[in-house]
């Protein structure tokens, strides 16, 4: 026996569905009648498949996102910090160099 609701099979002569606990309609044990309940099973399962296909699909895009955005994004901002602390020192030892140059012309 199917359950009406989930598609779950159960045992014979159950009133209520072992997976969700919806009351079970006895319906006609003709062989049409099973054909058609493990059908919908089928129908049900590939339901089920599909919407755990989702998830795994935005992992597999993300990853190429992350690659290809992400680091290099970082990697910039890491080479604009170098690249600006070494304009800093830079000036910093230029302007050493015009104190020098300053107390030279003092004396």
């Amino acid at each position: 026996m199917f359950c009406q609701k989930c598609g779950k099979e159960n045992t014979d002569g159950a009133a209520f569905c072992n997976s969700c606990g919806a009351p079970i309609v006895t319906v006609g044990a003709s062989p049409k009648n099973k054909v058609i309940q493990a059908k919908i099973q089928t129908k049900r399962e590939q339901v089920e498949g599909i919407s755990q296909i989702g998830p795994i699909l935005l992992c597999l895009l993300g990853l190429p996102c992350l690659l290809l955005y992400i680091i290099p994004g970082a990697i910039m901002i890491g080479v604009a910090i170098w690249w600006s602390s070494s304009r800093e020192n830079e000036k910093k030892k230029l302007e050493n160099e015009i104190k020098e140059l300053q107390a030279e012309m003092a004396e």
